[in-house]
């Protein structure tokens, strides 16, 4: 015979008021003992992005120097890294290319060096006037970027 079980009282399940106030604070209290990790990592993330960012501006310029059969000069001042034109054409400098290093950016940087600190000019036969070496830095975290006379690019 089968029949069905009734149950004295009509009691709804769920969750009572103190366990979902349990639950939110134990999630909150995990949140908050992994911000410290998640904030070294996503500050590493952007330094990471940064030095590829600047690798692939100084490939360009050595290629830009190639095709247009003309110098281009690499330079870095007041948080900007530029790449132009080194004969300004009918009295006005040509920038190709520039790029904010600074704190107040997405890659929020702490620190950047750039060595030669002049800059370097990169000649149409592929050689620049010397090895360029760019650091950057966010807290303990440092990237560089190397490029050597003839144009080699490397990441460390």
């Amino acid at each position: 015979m089968t029949g069905s079980v009734s149950h004295g009282g009509s009691r709804r399940g769920g969750f009572t008021a103190i366990e979902m106030i349990l639950v939110m604070v134990i999630i909150g209290l995990m949140a908050a003992a992994s911000m410290p990790r998640i904030s070294r990592i996503v500050g590493e993330e952007r330094i990471r992005k940064l030095q590829g960012a600047v690798a692939s501006d100084l490939e360009v310029a050595f290629a830009l120097a190639q095709r247009e059969h003309k110098p281009i000069a690499i330079t870095y001042s007041g948080d900007v890294l530029s790449i132009t034109d080194v004969v300004p054409t009918s009295g006005t400098l040509i920038v190709r290319k520039t790029r904010y290093l600074g704190q107040n950016t997405t890659f929020s940087t702490t620190a950047v060096t750039f060595s030669p600190a002049g800059g370097i000019t990169i000649y149409p036969m592929g050689l620049a006037t010397a090895a360029l070496t760019v650091t950057v830095t966010n807290g303990n975290f440092t990237r560089t970027v190397r490029v050597t006379r003839a144009g080699q690019v490397t990441k460390s």
